[in-house]
């Protein structure tokens, strides 16, 4: 039991070790009266890599972000839609700004900044939706501006639909980093994410709460005494929670291949919906060996289990406070 416990801990630490750094945009929350350029959203550091999950709420207005850039900095942009938003849904964009050579014709209910000018990408629906391995999910991409800014000032990104609403995805800037805050709030961000497709979160949550369900009453029918154990009772709780968000992986890459063709990120995912179903496996085997106690090593590894899921994504959260918190409770058996 030892040795295998520790094969598969040393097994996850290497994944997570080895997976190459291809880091996906960091989520920023939906913008909010965004419908002019005096309330433009800030894109504070417009060079890193965000993406936006927003929606235009009818036809023949525009929604505005605000990037502040120097000259020679990359001004790089994409627009997006989920492949279940409407066939005919087709936002296009506007970039205005100082450093703009260009003078396209959009519509009078776009607003121009005084003196700036204006470069219309129309949109173009591809044949075929592309597949996200991180979130995991599809989506059309419908238009591209990477250009490098030749003047200092302030530009702006208009989102505009002539005829109807609908959901869009803004990624802007091409640095892929995240901070430590961010890479945790990831697994959270990503709900939204899924939302903002369209999907509930009952069923969004449904194979955490199939896992959970299942795997507690599989415990209680060999371990009755279960619920008399707290240590046992947290364990066996972080340990599901870690499979069922490997489980809700897994399903959003089966939803999201049903309209995507599938290539070699499907990898990506794969690996990255196994390491906390790997992880949850070693916390449930070292919170429920036959012992009457448990070593200071064993806790050690739950704490090391902890930290480890909040970096792989695993348990939303509560998973990995749940695996902290059962390393140092006390572990009498019933």
């Amino acid at each position: 039991m030892k040795s295998r416990t520790m094969s598969l801990f040393f097994l996850v630490l290497s994944s997570l070790v080895f997976i190459p750094v291809v880091l996906a945009h960091t989520p920023l929350q939906p913008p909010i009266d965004n419908e002019s350029l005096e309330t433009a959203l800030l894109i504070s550091d417009p060079t890193k890599s965000w993406a936006l999950y927003a929606e235009l709420h009818e036809g023949g207005e525009a929604e505005y972000y605000r990037l502040d850039m120097g000259d020679g900095e990359r001004l790089y942009t994409q627009l997006f839609i989920p492949t279940s938003e409407k066939n005919d849904f087709l936002p296009n964009l506007a970039i205005m700004g100082p450093g703009i050579a260009s003078h396209d014709v959009i519509p009078e209910y776009v607003e121009v900044p005084e003196g700036a000018g204006v470069m219309l990408v129309e949109a173009q629906r591809p044949d075929e939706p592309s597949y996200e391995p991180f979130t995991p999910s599809s989506s059309y991409f419908l238009a591209q501006v990477d250009l490098e800014v030749s003047s200092t000032g302030t530009y702006f990104i208009a989102v505009f639909e002539p005829s109807q609403g609908g959901r869009y995805g803004l990624a802007i800037g091409y640095r892929e980093e995240f901070g430590l805050d961010e890479w945790i709030r990831v697994p959270i961000d990503v709900i939204g994410i899924h939302q903002w497709e369209g999907q509930s979160l009952a069923f969004i949550l449904a194979p955490m709460i199939a896992t959970v369900i299942i795997g507690f009453g599989l415990f209680i029918w060999k371990r009755k005494g279960m619920f008399r154990n707290v240590f046992y009772l947290t364990g066996v709780s972080a340990g599901l929670l870690y499979i069922g968000s490997g489980a809700m992986m897994f399903t959003q890459m089966i939803l999201a291949l049903t309209t995507a063709n599938p290539d070699l990120s499907v990898f990506v995912t794969i690996v990255f919906a196994l390491i906390p179903i790997l992880l949850g496996i070693a916390i449930i085997r070292l919170t429920t060996k036959d012992r009457d106690g448990i070593s200071k090593r064993v806790r050690v590894l739950l704490a090391l289990l902890g930290f480890l899921g909040l970096f792989a994504w695993a348990g939303l959260i509560v998973g990995p406070a749940l695996s902290l918190l059962t390393s140092v409770l006390p572990a009498k058996r019933v």
